[in-house]
């Protein structure tokens, strides 16, 4: 927050006006930092699903691949419980696979919910500072105009967009969907 000792334009109801601006922008500038941390831990996490439900994929593979190895062989008891180890690993993938699913989907959401509080404290900071930006336009020529213009309109400050909020690349690469085929 600024100096309260220090007045920008000897306005005080714009002075105050552009306090509240840039304690706004600060906020954003906050929720960035929050959200780029945020965001790297979800990536990892992400990486750690896919590796995760690719090793299910692989096992029920395997499973897949013994089981036609067996029957080939033509030994019914092979046969028998190649189909039961390919149940199983089928079973499991599923089963585990649509709870991994699930958390990535949360990690999605989340990184939607982030998104969306730093666009409307953007709102926000931007609407402080074009209320500033009114107030000294409103009263121009009545009191010094010492410090920094306060911007708006087109010269809105830019805001960096916290890297990874892509859904695509929150979501990380989707591996098959079902083990089953």
């Amino acid at each position: 927050m600024a100096n309260p000792d220090r007045r920008r334009t000897g306005q005080p109801e714009v002075d105050a006006l552009l306090d509240r601006a840039d304690a706004a922008h600060q906020a954003v500038n906050e929720i960035v930092t929050i959200s780029q941390a945020e965001s790297i831990v979800s990536r990892v996490r992400v990486a750690d699903l896919v590796a995760e439900h690719q090793a299910l994929h692989e096992r029920y593979e395997q499973a897949e691949s013994e089981l036609a190895a067996t029957t080939a062989a033509g030994d019914p008891a092979r046969i028998a419980s190649g189909r039961q180890a390919r149940d199983a690993a089928g079973a499991i993938c599923d089963r585990v696979g649509r709870a991994l699913r699930r958390e990535m989907a949360g990690l999605a959401e989340a990184g939607f919910e982030r998104t969306g509080a730093l666009l409307a404290q953007v709102r926000t900071a931007w609407s402080s500072e074009d209320a500033a930006h009114a107030a000294l336009a409103h009263g121009a020529g009545s009191g010094p105009t010492e410090g920094p213009r306060p911007r708006g309109g087109s010269e809105r400050r830019r805001v960096r967009r916290p890297p990874d909020t892509d859904a695509r690349r929150a979501v990380g690469p989707l591996v098959q969907t079902r083990c089953r085929h």
